[in-house]
């Protein structure tokens, strides 16, 4: 092999391992910030008790308990249809999952 041939194999291989690297770490940068929005987000209607309970990284049973539902992992009811199985206002949900998100946090945080 010739030395411009072997020099444009390096430059092409290491131009192709610059890419992979960029690809690799901007996924991971994208998957950080995701977590973090999602992490800070505020609880919305849509969103489930075991769905709030793993982005806020805080125990389930609370924050079931806190809405007066009996906990079962299973269930993945939005806080809306909750609400409205409970003839209760969705703000209201809300208002008690964030103190109950808020309790656990600082009891975990001891």
């Amino acid at each position: 092999m010739t030395a411009p041939r072997r020099a444009n194999l390096i430059l092409a291989v290491a131009f192709v391992l610059a890419i992979a690297a960029a690809l690799f770490f901007g996924v991971r940068a994208g998957r950080a910030v995701r977590h973090v929005h999602s992490r800070n987000e505020q609880i919305r209607g849509w969103m489930s008790v075991p769905f709030i309970a793993h982005t806020r990284h805080v125990h389930e049973e609370p924050l079931f308990r806190a809405i007066g539902i009996t906990p079962d992992r299973r269930d993945h009811r939005p806080i809306r249809d909750i609400a409205r199985a409970e003839h209760v206002p969705v703000s209201r949900l809300i208002d008690e999952l964030e103190t109950a998100v808020d309790k656990d946090q600082q009891k975990d945080q001891r």
